[in-house]
């Protein structure tokens, strides 16, 4: 869904209990202005004592949608500081920076026909890109190769999406 009046994008729509959730805050480092806020709070399922990502990110690296991990918040302010990944999803998460401001919509319209999800971060124009495992190996390779060369920039904080060689 796209809202004009925020610029937020959640277009895949996930059915998961709210009260089943909670928002878990990880601490960023920040490096040369980047990123340009110090933490990210993301929708977690409790797993006993671990925790289970149900949305996909925008600064945390190493964490794709569906990955269970172990963390301890920190007793002074509730952050994450470390993590350990117990559990890979499968998913990959891709990061699309449209600096360029190049028109997307195509682009959007295609991620979701290969069922992917994405979310935007429209003040400063970053995309967190949920990949499914089951998603094309190949069809995805070519839909970021060819937005790359149109002026996408891309981070790949989490890929798990290698095409084979034959």
């Amino acid at each position: 869904m796209y809202n004009e009046t925020w610029g937020l994008v959640n277009i895949a729509v996930r059915c998961v209990t709210e009260a089943a959730l909670e928002k878990v805050l990880f601490a960023l480092d920040i490096d040369d202005g980047w990123p340009p806020v110090s933490s990210e709070g993301v929708w977690c399922e409790r797993e006993g004592r671990d925790y289970k990502l149900v949305n996909a990110p925008f600064f945390i690296k190493g964490l794709a949608y569906g990955d269970i991990f172990k963390a301890e918040p920190d007793k002074v302010n509730e952050h994450i500081f470390e993590f350990e990944v117990i559990g890979e999803s499968g998913h990959s998460l891709v990061w699309a920076l449209n600096n360029k401001h190049i028109e997307i919509h195509d682009f959007k319209k295609r991620l979701l026909e290969l069922g992917c999800s994405f979310e935007g971060f429209e003040q400063f124009s970053l995309y967190s890109i949920d990949i499914p495992e089951t998603t094309d190996k190949v069809g995805i390779n070519n839909l970021i190769d060819e937005y790359e060369v149109y002026g996408l920039d891309f981070a790949f904080p989490v890929w798990r999406h290698e095409v084979e060689n034959t």
